[in-house]
């Protein structure tokens, strides 16, 4: 079926994506070191064929995969990667329609995007040549990846699945966004690169993640959407419970210009954007950095209600600035309730520390299980949503009198790990500057463990309010 309908929504129907099992690489250049071939051949796990119309011999690639044309492969090809040049792509389009091609990914520009009366016209041929058999991801994009299949358009993308999908016009903020994820520990179930988007446009793409039982969180950059296409985005939104968060594109008027220049789209007016991403609860952030964040932190503890924070610290003045930054954010650090008090002093032993928030730890840290301890009584308070703990990486550079250090780190991940066991979001501080090599590992493990790191509190705390406020509307629409 090439057309799911429902009432008001009509988008294109690319559940085929879930099981592609062969792909055609069609301009293979000798110039670039046959570029995008060897990067979809670095991990798919299916057939992988070449088109060049000369090239009998491509080095480490098997001679009885290269063709002429898409038309002389012997199989079935589900995907096909179009790199040549423009007025070029019809007569190839041609052919994959011909050869039952179900989606193709034209990553040459010079169609809409050249902002040209020939540009447009070459696009909506290439659209009326499709026949509306082959889904198109472009012209001017990258296209798909995918890394339960191994599909990749460049080498060193990660190859872990993940539950995060990704829609942006711009590959190059694709590959920002994916190469930055193998740091933040986050992993994505399918990204997609659609450029200008003359045929699978941010509507259909968002449609099928929103239905994609793969994708649990759905990033967005979006520069602008077609003319008559928001009331089947008001369609497909209608009953979402995902979380969509979006980075909008093109909101200055220099921004808006460069938008037009990039793929062609028409930004819009910003406060009828803002109204409609509040209108349907789509959270709205202001940078590439903000979108992976905020993916972060939803992957690691859900969507939650956030407005009490209590805070941990090894440096009591910077407890004081933490305690600070949370109240211009809009949140609070209120006391702790009187019995947790009467416990936490039970476990102080420090001269001049309190019980109350922001709690200070200072050297009492390296008497770890007691830590682990007080982590659990904060966490256990009534009136305390999450805890935001700093933790210098220096700290973690320990003492000759910690004689078993593998021991020490082990209550260390423990004590982290207790905002799962809470339901609660724990927010760790390493600061980038003070984390030493040696404790990689244990950064790593934390990571993998879905607890959050970051080395500024700037990073994240603009993004609680707005993750907060979106588990509020979510949970009184199920009301």
């Amino acid at each position: 079926m090439d057309i799911i309908k429902k009432k008001d929504i009509v988008v294109k129907d690319i559940s085929f994506i879930n099981d592609i099992r062969s792909i055609a690489i069609i301009g293979a250049s000798k110039k670039r070191d046959y570029f995008f071939l060897r990067n979809h051949q670095y991990a798919f796990k299916g057939n992988l064929y070449a088109v060049h119309t000369s090239a009998e011999e491509i080095p480490n690639f098997p001679k009885d995969k290269i063709y002429s044309s898409i038309l002389e492969i012997p199989e079935a090809i589900d995907f096909a990667f179009i790199a040549i040049p423009a007025k070029k792509v019809l007569e190839v389009m041609d052919e994959c329609v011909e050869k039952g091609v179900k989606l193709v990914t034209v990553f040459t520009s010079e169609f809409s995007d050249a902002g040209t009366e020939e540009g447009f016209e070459l696009e909506k041929e290439l659209l009326r040549r499709a026949k509306n058999k082959v889904k198109i991801l472009g012209p001017n994009g990258l296209g798909l990846f995918y890394p339960k299949l191994g599909i990749a358009w460049r080498t060193g993308f990660p190859s872990v699945t993940g539950n995060i999908g990704f829609i942006a016009q711009s590959g190059g903020i694709c590959n920002i966004a994916i190469y930055s994820s193998i740091e933040l520990g986050i992993n994505f179930s399918k990204v997609f690169s659609y450029g200008n988007g003359a045929n699978l446009d941010f509507v259909d793409l968002l449609s099928f993640l929103i239905n994609d039982p793969e994708t649990e969180i759905i990033l967005c950059y979006l520069e602008g959407i077609k003319e008559g296409r928001i009331d089947t985005l008001k369609g497909i939104l209608k009953n979402n419970t995902k979380p969509i968060i979006v980075l909008k594109g093109g909101q200055s008027e220099i921004g808006a210009i460069a938008a037009k220049t990039h793929t062609a789209s028409i930004s819009g007016n910003n406060k009828i954007w803002k109204n409609f991403f509040r209108q349907y609860n789509i959270i709205e952030v202001d940078s590439l950095e903000q979108l992976l964040h905020t993916a972060r932190l939803i992957d690691c503890y859900g969507s939650f209600k956030l407005q009490n924070l209590a805070v941990i610290s090894i440096s009591g003045g910077y407890g004081v600035v933490l305690a600070d930054l949370i109240e211009k954010s809009g949140l609070e650090v209120p006391p702790f309730s009187p019995n947790i008090q009467s416990e936490i002093s039970k476990k102080f032993f420090m001269v001049g520390t309190s019980p109350n928030n922001p709690l200070d730890f200072a050297a009492q840290f390296f008497a770890i299980d007691t830590v682990k301890e007080v982590i659990g009584i904060v966490l256990s308070d009534k009136n305390i949503d999450g805890l935001v703990m700093d933790l210098p990486g220096f700290y973690l550079t320990l003492p000759p009198r910690i004689k078993d250090t593998q021991a020490f780190f082990n209550v260390v991940f423990e004590s982290l790990s207790l905002g799962h066991k809470h339901n609660k979001p724990l927010i760790l501080i390493t600061h980038h500057l003070t984390r030493p090599k040696t404790i990689s590992n244990l950064l790593t493990k934390i990571k993998e463990n879905k607890i959050t790191i970051f080395g500024d509190p700037q990073e994240f705390l603009p993004l609680l309010p707005k993750i907060s406020e979106f588990f509020k509307k979510k949970s009184n629409k199920k009301v």
